[in-house]
């Protein structure tokens, strides 16, 4: 680089308005040259012509003045002093002149001036040609005039013009620059403030904005930037979307994604191992070169394969790749275009194929003549079966190899269409295992997914050829059953299947229950959609749960009314939970052999707004699947719990018993759920509160469910068995169930006196518990006959109409204190016989009366 080149070589790394810098500097430069040159030559000819100018008037003047004066007679005395007068004048006159003097006959006279004045320039600007010291002399007569000019005062007046024109000139190029620095700074200030902005955004933060203030360029820049940001981090938001739809759908399939991963692996790791195969030609076609891998893939070593025409060794397997290659290779020699072709069989010299694809080229001379071919190839086998794997996988469920809801839906709308042209009827049906989540919960994922692959196992035997299964997810799976003549095949398919899908599940050689329910949509030539007819089956579906599982359910038009009738009503309920709208009413329970209240029994109760006292089994059916059931469940327990804190300065050993549903029970975290309410209420003590829950309710599970009492007990909660005896009532049954006390259920109280089946069962129940060290307490007592009967058959505690009917809270203690009164009519009640009308064949089952009385109080 030349010296000219280094020296400029930083101005030009310099931004563009720091660049204006230095020709701004010339063109200053130049126009100052040339400004002032004109300035001093216009100022210096002009300051000489006054000065010359005012050395001639002077020099007349003079010579006009003392011509007289000199020619005087009495030049001696007079004329002498008006000499020297007009000569000391003459200094006055005109401040250019110096010195004068005068030689005349009578003498010399002279004046100067004193003291000279100093030069206000520098000495160099005393050098300027036009103004010098200027020299007359005058002849007046005999007389001799001589002056001496000195050009001071105008190099004076010359200087002082351009240093007052360099200080304006000086005035315009700092105002000029520091308008160029502040553009410079602004400038910069607006470049460092994007460069910052740039950097963060580079960072990541895609929320960074520039602010939009200062200049116009500024804050275009600005608003150009933030722009192109908010483009950029909608593109970034909407990619971001898209990934987390996408990982949210690949963990769904993480079984699924393990292997593709693995298989993509296995792929890359192939197509990296595998090395191109390479065999070049001349213009008729037979080999010149064949590389290793070529001839690992083709059998023909390169010995006896060069020479060969190109068809001889790489031989595909059907005649009409050969037919191609061939006529391909033909056009490529006249100049054709390049040549890909995918998936061939290439037959191996040992006879066994291959899956290639291969790409052949003219190799041409530098002029552009095809001199021969060049054939690159590669196995492709593996890949390909490889890639057929994952295809497969796109449309089968991993887990059990059934077709998956992709698969489903093309299969679905191409049976719908075929149905609806050839006027048959289409059954779909959605299956759903019962309780599969508590498989999950209590035996564990593996145990799941292995009754999940026998029960798919079971549904794909039965589908056969000729019907179609797949999986939806989770434990739902579809089958279609295409060409049926009726409802009636439906049925008979469906009571073979959920025989098959109701035989134990073998897990780890233990067997598993199960059974599943089936909801039904039959196509039947409308205009139902494929997707209406699986919202129909799974309408269907849940009618057959409610119903009692373990079955299957058509869906009908007035059902699905129904349905959406139910789905309104549970959404009633939620609001009146929502809105406060559900009350407890509490029923006293008494031990009639003490006379004394032992606690209440919380019963629900919805005051609508309209309907008024609305009865519990009007609206708790509605609920009772669904998790609306729970949150009711909770706000009972709470409910209950803030009363009996109420309560407790009536009576401190009141036991309120509140009734848990079974879906609320069998929750997995119902003991961590009931410890935290419990903690809301450090007053009272836990062992105040008994749950009642249903004998069915722990029939489904009796060891998850004896869990629960058992860690509910040990917290100091009891539990008694609600409507006992109208279950499936066993001894094995209530020996693993801890609860602490039986109900006897009302139906079996009510009648007793007159049903010696109901009189047995009661007394039946009453020596069980005894048997097992339970307490019992019969509800359904009207009658003070009852309570006799009762007590007679060894059961003290009771609650029923015959005692009191359910109250609100603020009614409770005016009722006890008034019972108070009535407490002896029980206690008598033991001495009592019963009036019944079965005699000795109720006698014979009573135990002896007891003797004495326990006096109230």
């Amino acid at each position: 680089m030349s010296l000219f080149g280094k020296l400029l070589a930083p101005w030009l790394r310099m931004g563009v308005y720091a660049r204006l810098f230095l020709p701004i500097f010339v063109i200053i430069t130049l126009v100052l040259v040339v400004r002032y040159s004109m300035i001093f030559e216009s100022e210096t000819t002009s300051a000489s012509a006054r000065y010359q100018h005012g050395a001639s008037e002077l020099a007349t003047y003079l010579h006009n003045t003392l011509r007289p004066a000199v020619q005087a007679s009495d030049r001696a005395a007079i004329g002498r002093v008006a000499i020297e007068r007009t000569l000391r004048d003459a200094l006055l006159l005109n401040p250019d002149l110096t010195a004068l003097s005068l030689d005349f006959p009578g003498g010399h006279l002279e004046a100067r001036r004193a003291p000279v004045p100093l030069p206000s320039y520098p000495a160099w600007f005393g050098a300027i040609e036009a103004l010098q010291p200027l020299r007359q002399s005058v002849r007046i007569g005999d007389a001799s005039l001589q002056l001496a000019f000195e050009p001071t005062l105008p190099l004076a007046d010359v200087w002082r013009t351009l240093r007052q024109q360099a200080v304006i000139s000086a005035t315009n190029i700092l105002i000029i620059y520091t308008l160029l620095g502040f553009i410079i700074f602004v400038n910069k200030r607006m470049l460092k403030r994007l460069n910052a902005a740039t950097i963060r955004f580079h960072g990541g933060d895609y929320a960074t904005r520039m602010k939009v203030s200062g200049t116009l360029e500024a804050r275009m820049l600005a608003e150009t930037f933030n722009n192109m940001a908010q483009r950029v981090q909608a593109l970034v938001d909407k990619l971001q979307d898209s990934q987390k739809s996408l990982s949210e759908q690949l963990e769904r399939t993480l079984r699924a994604q393990e292997q593709l991963q693995a298989q993509k692996e296995r792929i890359e790791v192939t197509l990296a191992s595998i090395g191109d195969a390479v065999i070049t030609t001349d213009l008729t076609g037979r080999i010149e070169t064949i590389n290793e891998a070529a001839q690992q893939l083709t059998g023909w070593p390169e010995s006896r394969a060069r020479g060969r025409e190109l068809h001889q060794v790489f031989v595909l397997a059907n005649n009409f790749g050969q037919h191609s290659l061939l006529k391909s290779m033909a056009a490529l020699y006249a100049g054709g275009e390049v040549i890909k072709v995918g998936n061939q069989s290439l037959r191996h010299r040992s006879g066994r194929a291959l899956t290639v694809e291969y790409t052949a080229n003219a190799i041409r001379t530098a002029q552009g003549k095809v001199e021969g071919s060049v054939l690159v190839f590669r196995d492709v086998t593996e890949r390909r079966q490889l890639m057929q794997q994952i295809s497969w996988q796109s449309n089968h469920d991993i887990l059990t190899g059934l077709p998956n809801r992709t698969a489903l839906a093309a299969r679905f709308e191409n049976e719908v269409t075929r149905a609806r042209e050839h006027n048959y009827l289409l059954a779909v049906c959605l299956f759903d295992l019962d309780h599969f989540q508590q498989v999950n919960d209590l035996l564990g994922q593996l145990t799941g997914d292995e009754v999940l692959k026998q029960a798919a196992s079971r549904l794909h035997d039965f589908a056969g050829q000729r019907h179609y299964v797949a999986r939806l997810g989770g434990d739902e799976f579809v089958l279609l059953l295409p060409e049926l003549r009726g409802r009636g095949d439906v049925e008979q398919a469906m009571d073979k299947l959920l025989i098959a899908l109701s035989r134990d599940y073998t897990c780890d050689a233990k067997p598993v229950a199960m059974s599943a329910s089936v909801g039904i949509a039959v196509y039947t030539g409308n205009e139902a959609s494929a997707d209406s007819l699986l919202r129909q089956a799974d309408q269907a579906l849940y009618q057959a749960k409610i119903m009692g599982r373990n079955r299957y359910h058509f869906f009908d038009a007035d059902l699905d009314e129904q349905v959406r009738t139910h789905h309104n009503r549970r959404t009633e309920v939620r609001a009146a939970l929502r809105a406060g709208e559900l009350r407890l009413f509490y029923q006293p329970k008494l031990n009639m052999r003490r006379g004394r209240i032992i606690g209440m029994e919380a019963l629900l109760r919805w005051e609508h707004p309209q309907r008024g006292i609305v009865a519990p089994m009007e609206f708790l059916p509605i609920v009772e699947h669904s998790d609306v059931i729970i949150d009711i469940g909770e706000w009972v327990l709470r409910e209950a719990l803030r009363q009996l804190q109420q309560w407790r300065h009536a009576d401190p050993d009141w036991v309120i018993s509140v009734n848990i549903a079974a879906r609320h029970f069998q929750r997995a975290d119902f003991v961590e759920r009931i410890t935290a309410i419990l903690s809301e209420f450090p007053d009272v003590p836990p062992h105040m509160l008994e749950l009642e829950i249903l004998e069915s309710s722990a029939l489904s599970d009796i060891n998850h469910v004896r869990t629960i009492m058992q860690d509910c007990q040990a917290l100091g909660i009891g539990f008694a068995l609600d409507d006992f005896g109208t279950g499936y009532s066993s001894m094995s049954y209530l020996k693993r169930l801890p609860a602490d006390v039986l109900k006897i259920d009302q139906s079996f109280v009510r009648n007793m006196l007159e049903d010696r089946d109901d009189l047995h069962l009661v007394s039946a129940v009453i020596g069980l518990a005894k048997s097992f060290g339970r307490a019992v307490i019969a509800e359904g007592v009207e009658t003070v006959e009852h309570g006799a009967m009762l007590m007679r058959l060894g059961c003290d505690l009771v609650q029923g109409y015959g005692i009191a009917r359910p109250m609100p809270a603020d009614e409770v203690l005016d009722w006890v204190a008034a019972f108070e009164h009535r407490a002896p009519l029980w206690q008598a009640a033991a001495q009592l016989a019963p009036i019944v009308s079965l005699h000795k064949e109720v006698v014979e089952v009573l135990e002896p009366p007891p003797a004495t009385l326990i006096p109230l109080g």
